[in-house]
């Protein structure tokens, strides 16, 4: 089942025709691909005025005479990371300033405005974990010839290459890979 759409108005007609969409659909879990319903909207609070619709749900219907198994899948535009509260444009502006050579602390304030980066090294770490990932993307191989970045932290030692060839040979690279492989960026 595909997990992330361009926009919330293609998620939400997809939504709207989950009927037209039996063949393409099937639960992960049950195996059935006749038993979802739409179940809400997910929001991103954004300010203390300012809500968004960032996705929907979907749940695998066990409910008046369905025999889903009742499970709840989340739907998200391309644009959102899941579970982290900073969007894909946010997690672009960090990676962009680490690749031009600014400090871990200083990328974080450039990208999301906030002063204390401890964050910062929770992306790092998640980013760390996801290097095998984003090698498989791009089809990385050590000997690829591709520049390499000295820093004297061993994180960006590792990530800035990977990282600089996923973002160069895409628009986002966080959009593009959610879209393609259809997996959070983090």
């Amino acid at each position: 089942m595909k997990r992330f759409y361009p926009d919330f108005d293609t998620i939400h007609a997809f939504t709207r025709s989950l009927d037209y969409h039996q063949s393409d659909l099937e639960c992960a879990h049950c195996f059935k691909n006749t038993q979802f319903v739409s179940h809400g909207i997910i929001y991103k609070q954004r300010s203390s005025t300012h809500v968004e619709k960032v996705g929907k749900r979907l749940f695998c219907s066990n409910r008046y005479g369905r025999s889903g198994c009742g499970r709840t899948f989340q739907l998200y535009i391309a644009t959102e990371v899941p579970a982290y509260r900073y969007g894909a444009a946010h997690l672009f502006l960090f990676i962009t300033a680490l690749l031009s050579n600014m400090n871990i602390s200083d990328a974080y304030h450039h990208a999301t405005g906030q002063f204390e980066s401890r964050n910062a090294w929770r992306w790092l770490k998640r980013l760390m974990v996801k290097l095998t990932h984003y090698r498989s993307f791009l089809k990385y191989r050590k000997d690829d010839g591709f520049s390499i970045f000295s820093s004297p932290n061993h994180y960006l030692q590792h990530l800035l290459p990977t990282l600089a060839r996923l973002f160069t040979s895409t628009n986002n690279g966080c959009i593009s890979y959610q879209t393609d492989r259809q997996q959070s960026f983090l």
